[in-house]
């Protein structure tokens, strides 16, 4: 078991005056509590100043006409009376509103599919009655179902996400999508995007799409994203043969659509940092991975989370509690490269919400079951120390905490050997 890295210390110990201060340089340092103390000096002055005047003035006028003077201290206990009460309430409201400030605005959960009742992929597809019930859940008035190019240009531009945000995507173009799936998400209105890997659309390739058919459903509606040429593990290829697979495939849409997608969807949601950086020089607006995940404001855009429904995890009560989950506020999270090069990797990140440290867990899955872990948790550090190597392939990160009013916030991260 590797042991615990110094990855997150305690702030400097300051002596004055014979008192020990322990001071987390983190607390003082963030904006968060900077702002609120600045707000609390700056009022206690101004306040400060109002009753001051207020004690003048009521002096004043409780002696204006009078032979006898009215003692200044009894007007000074009244209103120093009503200037405590009024200043702890409004250092309460300011506690509440910073503390609602330190949580995040916006979640949206993305919801992904790619085959419809096509028995023989189980991994991959989803059958037509379990798709049902989705639909039957999606279309409830409490859930606000948006294209995906609203939400994350809603939180791109620091707008705000109605409540219950759900968004709806498709990989790989399979043709019982247009068979089975689009007559329904179209009859109940449901806007979908639709990641097309570009080299498996060809004459007489019955398994998937045909370019006719995709420009047919971008008039109906379906906004198409990309998702590579070739279907390959993109974090095994080189940078020149991945910008070999994003430019074949945007000549192929500039082709077929007279438009490159501005949305990119990656390949079994495999990643690195070369790829994100890749991305963004080809001026995609975000990226979607296949790890579970609610969408937030301090989500990483060239990683988002999508939830993956198929057979085995396409159940109705899954897909309920997914779509009611909250995003769960994370920064600095390490490692910052999906695809790790120390194994066990030693994994970090800081909560938006420090009181959701008290109830978060997290679980650690690869290819030969749940991993062993450690979790340290450092005030809204929280670190995680797997005792077990990753097995190669595919791993992910599931974190869940619940809020003080009893949302579930989920916070995913897949990780590639």
């Amino acid at each position: 078991m590797p042991t615990l890295k110094a990855v997150y210390e305690p702030g400097p110990v300051f002596v004055n005056n014979n008192f020990r201060l322990e001071l987390s340089e983190n607390f003082f340092s963030s904006s968060k509590y900077e702002g609120m103390i600045e707000s609390l000096i700056l009022s206690k002055l101004f306040f400060n100043i109002f009753f001051e005047k207020i004690i003048l003035l009521s002096s004043i006028r409780e002696n204006s006409g009078k032979e006898e003077t009215v003692s200044k201290n009894k007007i000074i206990i009244i209103y120093k009376k009503a200037y405590y009460l009024f200043f702890c309430i409004f250092c309460l409201f300011l506690f509440i509103n910073t503390s609602d400030a330190n949580n995040i605005k916006n979640s949206a959960v993305v919801f992904m599919y790619h085959k419809f009742d096509v028995a023989k992929y189980p991994s991959t597809n989803i059958k037509k009655e379990q798709f049902q019930s989705h639909i039957e859940e999606f279309t409830k008035s409490k859930y606000n179902i948006l294209p995906l190019n609203y939400i994350v240009d809603t939180i791109i531009n620091d707008g705000e996400l109605p409540k219950n945000t759900i968004g709806v995507s498709v990989d790989d173009a399979d043709e019982s999508f247009i068979n089975i799936a689009w007559p329904i998400f179209k009859e109940n209105k449901i806007p979908v995007t639709l990641f097309v890997n570009t080299s498996t659309i060809v004459e007489n390739n019955k398994n998937y799409l045909s370019w006719d058919q995709i420009r047919q459903l971008k008039k109906e509606g379906v906004t198409i994203g990309a998702h590579s040429h070739t279907h390959s593990h993109m974090p095994t290829l080189s940078i020149e043969e991945i910008k070999e697979e994003i430019e074949k495939s945007n000549k192929i849409f500039l082709r077929e659509l007279g438009e490159i997608p501005l949305l990119f969807a990656y390949p079994y949601g495999e990643a690195d940092e070369r790829i994100f950086n890749i991305i963004k020089d080809y001026k995609y607006k975000v990226a979607f991975g296949q790890h579970s995940g609610v969408i937030n404001e301090t989500s990483n855009l060239y990683y988002l989370p999508r939830f993956s429904l198929n057979e085995k995890y396409g159940n109705i009560d899954r897909v309920k509690f997914a779509a009611n989950t909250k995003g769960l506020g994370v920064y600095d999270f390490i490692p910052s490269n999906p695809s790790v090069s120390e194994n066990p990797p030693f994994i970090g990140f800081s909560l938006l919400d420090q009181s959701l440290a008290k109830s978060i867990n997290c679980f650690i899955f690869d290819n030969n079951g749940q991993v062993e872990k450690e979790i340290f948790k450092f005030n809204e550090r929280i670190e995680i120390r797997l005792k077990r190597k990753l097995n190669k392939g595919r791993s992910r990160l599931n974190c869940t905490a619940i809020d003080k009013n009893n949302n579930w916030r989920w916070f995913g991260y897949q990780f590639y050997l």
